[in-house]
């Protein structure tokens, strides 16, 4: 009986655990070929570049922190450079945030950690291949499996597991600054809540605080060593506050899209917590209440509402939610109606609907990066690397120059700060340093993609944002090619066409070119 056992019925468990369990596989087979788009691609490429000489900041105008080339970097050279090991790499994530999230809801039902790790990894592959091992997914999980050691520290008293805390932390923080926020607040609440005992309290935070240091001091010497720092602080000041200014949404927006693919979870869990007396507390609980804050943070201050940048939030909300419906399920009445309700809506609902809406994205569907890839052999191949500059951000142009081991002429990757609106001086300096760098070594193709990021006029309208920029192509290069190809049904939400131009420099070989490349 459930009132002996205290848990969920065991045949209940292991039905709602097949059935998420085949829910993944099929989400996995299904999605396994998933092409490297996106942000990933450019992150790809920056790696890329990192290890041609070209280093971030100083060289190249990046504005993602030094956490997250370092991931990609790792991914490269462990697993592989292409989309495949890409795509085993978010596999593993979603299968280790599984693991810490059974790890941290053991003592109350490991069913709801199971619940939780897999709800989450199905929308997060819900939400499209463009999202594909995205920063934030990776601070989830490393949150994840630091609140698992944390757990594990304070449950056997062994302050020596608060080390991986701090390591973990410590390597989100280094991807995404809001995050920095989250060992120090979580260092106060485990002090409050053992302050019957200081000396193990000061070990305990002596090891967390060691594992947050040594990401950020190894990313520290990394940057010193390669003359980068004053570069960094410049782009935090210039790039990134411009960067963090754009394309905002309303609050309303944000608050109702946080929560937009369990909403009818969260109403779920919203009248339960109404519905009776909380009885889930301890420090445990107000630890991860300081995760979902920080998450919601993250997610507020970044102001743009892509769907990955709530998966910090997500992941520890479904994990709290998962828990209480546990709990809720066990008891009788009211409490037990819910409880299973929430459970039964996200295994029988949320989870094979998310499966179904993941596997119907058209990954086949790489034309963009074809075409584009055909074109640029045809120009020289490998004779364009140093000599062919992207005006893009991540619809593909520097996608095809990773897969084609390209290297750009310039150091610029994002079109926001050449052709968006301007602030600051920012964009008239990011304009004059690339106009010099295009007057020094003018490349021999210019590859202009349609749309502006982030929130540009569609297809190449952006070009007359700067007109000098769109008289020197006029004047000096000609259209060698514009292709227009339909939408490629990536992500839920309508795509817009995939659209580029190349440019050809004008000079006494343009004919030869031309014909060279119309020969193959």
């Amino acid at each position: 009986m459930l009132q002996n056992t205290g848990r969920i019925p065991l045949p209940a468990r292991i039905a709602g655990s097949a059935i998420l369990g085949v829910c993944f596989l099929w989400f996995a087979v299904a999605t396994f070929h998933w092409p490297l788009v996106g942000d990933a691609s450019l992150m790809h490429y920056v790696a890329f570049l990192m290890n041609h000489g070209r280093f971030p900041y100083r060289d190249v105008a990046e504005i993602n922190m030094p956490g997250a080339f370092l991931v990609d970097d790792a991914v490269i050279h462990t697993l592989g450079p292409g989309s495949l090991a890409w795509r085993v790499f978010d596999l593993l994530l979603i299968a280790v945030g599984v693991a810490a999230m059974i790890a941290i809801a053991r003592p109350k039902d490991w069913f709801a950690g199971l619940f939780a790790g897999i709800v989450l990894g199905l929308v997060h592959g819900r939400d499209g291949i463009f999202d594909m091992g995205q920063r934030d997914f990776v601070i989830a999980v490393l949150l994840l499996a630091a609140y698992a050691a944390l757990f594990r520290a304070t449950r056997k008293t062994s302050p020596n597991w608060m080390l991986i805390f701090g390591l973990c932390a410590g390597m989100a923080a280094a991807i995404k600054p809001p995050f920095l926020l989250l060992a120090p607040a979580i260092m106060v609440v485990l002090f409050i809540a053992r302050r019957a005992d200081r000396r193990a309290s000061a070990a305990f935070i002596l090891y967390a605080a060691a594992g947050f240091a040594l990401p950020l001091i190894a990313i520290f010497l990394w940057l010193w060593r390669a003359h980068a720092l004053h570069s960094l602080l410049l782009v935090i000041f210039s790039l990134v506050r411009y960067h963090v200014s754009l394309a905002h949404r309303s609050l309303g927006y944000l608050l109702l899209h946080s929560i937009s693919p369990l909403l009818p979870l969260v109403l779920l869990w919203l009248f339960l917590a109404l519905s009776q007396r909380e009885d889930w507390s301890g420090w445990e609980r107000r630890a991860l209440i300081v995760a979902v804050a920080i998450g919601l943070f993250s997610w507020l201050v970044q102001a743009k509402g892509y769907p990955y940048q709530r998966y910090p939030f997500l992941a520890f909300l479904l994990l709290i939610m998962g828990m209480d419906f546990s709990v809720a399920a066990r008891k009788s009445g009211l409490p037990r109606l819910i409880g299973v309700a929430g459970l039964a809506f996200g295994v029988l609902f949320l989870a094979p609907t998310s499966a179904w809406t993941a596997s119907r994205y058209d990954w086949r569907n790489t034309d963009f990066l074809t075409s584009l890839q055909h074109d640029l052999d045809r120009l020289g191949g490998q004779r364009l690397s140093g000599r062919i500059q992207c005006i893009d951000t991540t619809r593909g142009c520097y996608n095809a120059l990773y897969d084609s081991r390209l290297i750009q002429s310039t150091g610029f990757l994002y079109d926001e700060f050449l052709f968006g609106p301007e602030r600051d001086g920012v964009v008239a300096a990011s304009r004059k340093a690339f106009w010099n760098s295009v007057q020094s070594h003018p490349p021999i193709v210019f590859v202009v993609v349609g749309d502006l990021f982030p929130a540009g006029p569609p297809g190449f309208a952006k070009l007359a944002f700067w007109p000098q920029f769109d008289a020197y192509l006029q004047t000096h290069y000609f259209v060698y090619h514009e292709v227009d190809l339909s939408p490629a049904h990536w992500w839920s939400r309508p795509e817009l066409h995939h659209s580029y131009r190349i440019y050809l420099i004008r000079t006494p070989s343009s004919p030869a070119i031309i014909q060279s490349a119309s020969q193959h």
